[in-house]
Order: C-alpha cells, then structure tokens, then sequence
C-alpha cells in the first residue's frame, strides 16, 4: 500500500502534461497536484511506520474518496476503479 502513495506522489509532484491536463480538465487549481502530492507522501510516511500505519491507511482512504468523486463528477467511471481497490484494500487493512 506505501509503495501505491509513494508512486502517486511522485506522478503528482512531477506533474508530467498529461497529470497538469487532468487537473485542469476537473477545474482544479495548477498547483492543486502538489497539495495530493504531499498528502500521498504523508499517507506512505504515516503507512510505513507502525505506529502510524492506521492513520496513514485512513489518510490514504480519505484520498481515494476525493480522486474517486472527482472521478465521478468527470464522468469518468471506469478510471475510478483503481482508485476504488486502493480504498477498500485500505479499509481492510485498517486495524
């Protein structure tokens, strides 16, 4: 699961065109990709600490909740489906 964040922040932080495109497309600010980058750096932080891995499953849950309903208001349902493994995968292995 930590390898999953640590792989989406890294794409967002980056940014490559197509990542800067999707962000516009939803309507959100440029620099909105930096703000998902650091809150997916945190969730692998938070996951690959013990003591933390809950939070940071619980973190990384909250963060596929908003890609999927940014999804969703874009019409693009089929590109929420991974987004939606990672969330259950995260719920199940909170605890």
């Amino acid at each position: 699961m930590a390898g999953i964040f640590l792989i989406g922040a890294i794409v967002n932080f980056v940014g490559p065109a197509s990542i800067r495109q999707e962000y516009a497309q939803w309507g959100y600010h440029p620099s909105f990709r930096f703000v998902t980058a650091a809150l997916e750096g945190a969730a692998f932080v938070l996951i690959m600490n013990s003591s933390t891995r809950s939070i940071g499953l619980v973190l990384g849950a909250l963060i596929m909740l908003g890609a999927i309903g940014t999804l969703f208001r874009a019409h693009q349902f089929a590109q929420s489906i991974p987004a939606a493994v990672v969330l259950v995968l995260s719920v199940l292995l909170i605890g």
